[in-house]
């Protein structure tokens, strides 16, 4: 049984892995005040009075209109946080794996799923602050892995902590009468966050380096949008659903990921449609 401290453990994929790890392992789940990433020597205090085994670094600032309007808190918490964090896994020993995203991605000018290794232009500061942490906390801690997850969602049901999920979205549309619009120059998967969850303890021995942690797929977001709405039984998706053909129609936006070197690891995932068909047939029940 490991010690496994969880950053971010009240946030939407932190509570998912408390919950999923609480019986497996010894967990430490501080609250912001208990561990503030934005202060160099409470990480460091923290760390060293706990010494975990494993340290999973969920804390971040995730919502990317927010993180364009305050890019210098984005860079305190998603760069310099993040560094504090590795630095400070170093001194005791503990391996760290550390979510990045998709975001990274955006505004690279390739077509079809990308790979760890391609020449990225992120155009948004949630995408550069995550690349810059990339290769910040590589740098400092080598041996550490970081996870680029796409768009995560769960059932609408789940009476854990909720974001703004593709599946959450469309059953609050659903419910209000409210269209939504998605757009057809958009690429990128989703991914059943328990699915991210029950491949972490795999990922924690993984060697170090940047990994794609997520399910495929090749449908535009219009597309998905209208799939997903099918499958989740939402009438008539194609009234309240609408195609947002003018956004990203100068450069397609491209998200998609090619997840190869995380199977040649052994660890996969479903693509996005087949992700949500295994949700609702056999959802996790909390």
């Amino acid at each position: 049984m490991a010690t496994i401290l969880i950053t971010g453990s009240s946030g939407f994929l932190g509570s998912r892995l408390a919950y999923y790890l609480k019986n497996k392992h010894q967990l430490l789940l501080p609250s912001h005040a208990e561990l503030n990433v934005s202060r160099e020597d409470a990480v460091r205090a923290y760390l060293e009075e706990h010494r975990p085994d494993v340290v999973l670094h969920c804390a971040a600032l995730s919502n990317t209109w927010h993180c364009e309007q305050h890019p210098n808190e984005s860079h305190r918490v998603n760069v310099q946080g993040s560094v504090r964090i590795a630095k400070a896994c170093k001194i005791v020993g503990a391996k760290l794996i550390f979510m990045s995203s998709d975001q990274v991605y955006n505004g690279t000018p390739l077509p079809g799923p990308m790979k760890e290794e391609d020449v990225l232009q992120p155009v948004n500061i949630y995408g550069l602050h995550k690349l810059e942490a990339e290769q910040r906390t590589q740098w400092n801690l080598p041996e550490s892995v970081g996870l680029r997850l796409s768009w995560m969602y769960d059932l609408p049901e789940s009476n854990l902590r909720q974001n703004a999920n593709i599946m959450a979205n469309l059953q609050n549309a659903f419910n209000e009468r409210k269209n939504i619009k998605a757009a057809v120059h958009e690429y990128r998967g989703v991914t059943y966050v328990w699915d991210v969850v029950r491949n972490i303890e795999k990922a924690i021995s993984l060697p170090g380096g940047i990994y794609n942690f997520g399910s495929r797929n090749t449908l535009n977001s219009y597309q998905l949008h209208l799939q997903i709405a099918a499958l989740m039984s939402l009438r008539e998706p194609k009234k309240w659903i609408l195609p947002d053909e003018e956004r990203y129609c100068q450069q397609d936006r491209n998200l998609t990921m090619d997840c190869s070197l995380i199977e040649h690891h052994g660890i996969r995932f479903l693509d996005s449609i087949e992700g949500v068909k295994e949700a609702l047939l056999r959802p996790f029940r909390t």
